[in-house]
């Protein structure tokens, strides 16, 4: 049998590992949006108030993966429903971009020559954790191809509203002359995190159906 097998068996099917995956995320959402709090604040005082949706990009992301993990634990019967598939996709192809995007950008900081204070360490693990998470468990639902386009078309109107409304992710002072080459970035990543999430569903060997 392989390492894959028994993880699998024993840790992914785990209902104790599971409900312990399940509030771990759901105290990382919320402290999430606490760190967010400053610029949704300040969103909503400056500018129309449906834009804070959009502001807090990797709490929301959590927000997805952890709604698919209670329905795992919770609701199992619907885990394969058509609707879920789009929470599913939404979760996992948020988690994958966003969790690689603050990784690099935390990288990019500290390449510039500044010093990553411990908060920083703990958002780079704590992201690998989503984006690494959310590829573990997209294929326990089932997953079309147009629940995939609908998350990386909604995560297309997150990125031009970051960058042409201006409300990205409060950035450290030394990477606000690339901000150009980020939004580059975090377009791109919106293709590549929808590509990774559809070709790890292929290849799931957990997945109820793969993308045909």
């Amino acid at each position: 049998m392989s390492i894959w097998y028994w993880f699998n068996r024993i840790v992914m099917h785990n209902r104790s590992f599971l409900l312990l995956l399940f509030v771990i995320n759901v105290l990382g959402t919320v402290y999430g949006y606490v760190w967010y709090w400053d610029q949704i604040v300040d969103t909503v005082s400056k500018m129309p108030a449906w834009l804070v949706l959009f502001v807090p990009d990797s709490p929301t992301a959590s927000l997805w993966f952890t709604v698919s993990l209670g329905i795992i634990l919770f609701a199992p019967k619907v885990a394969g429903t058509y609707g879920v598939g789009f929470i599913a996709a939404l979760g996992a192809v948020s988690s994958v971009k966003y969790g690689v995007w603050a990784v690099a950008m935390n990288a990019a900081v500290a390449y510039q020559g500044s010093t990553l204070v411990w908060e920083e360490w703990m958002l780079i693990a704590s992201h690998l954790g989503m984006a690494v998470e959310a590829l573990l468990f997209i294929g326990r639902f089932r997953v079309r191809l147009a629940h995939l386009l609908f998350a990386m078309a909604l995560l297309f109107l997150n990125d031009w509203l970051d960058y042409h409304q201006l409300i990205y992710p409060w950035l450290r002072d030394v990477l606000l002359d690339d901000l150009g080459v980020i939004e580059l970035f975090t377009w791109a990543m919106t293709v590549i995190s929808t590509a990774v999430v559809a070709l790890t569903i292929r290849w799931s060997k957990i997945g109820q159906t793969p993308i045909r």
